[in-house]
């Protein structure tokens, strides 16, 4: 079992229909956005931060939306 302790997740997590599309809006609104990764089963993730320097990370999951 994996514990997390407080104060130790870094970035909440956006699950979105279209992770191109959702990482082109970030960018036009300033977000500093990093590549789009694939772990597999059409789960793709991409990690950025908004102009305060929150980090958050976009997940698309098919079966999810």
């Amino acid at each position: 079992m994996d514990i997390r302790h407080p104060g130790t997740q870094r970035s909440l997590h956006l699950v979105v229909h279209g992770i191109d599309k959702a990482l082109a809006t970030f960018i036009e609104r300033g977000a500093e956005v990093g590549e789009i990764y694939d772990v597999g089963h059409g789960v793709t993730y991409a990690n950025f931060a908004d102009p305060d320097g929150n980090t958050w990370t976009l997940q698309h999951m098919p079966w999810r939306i």
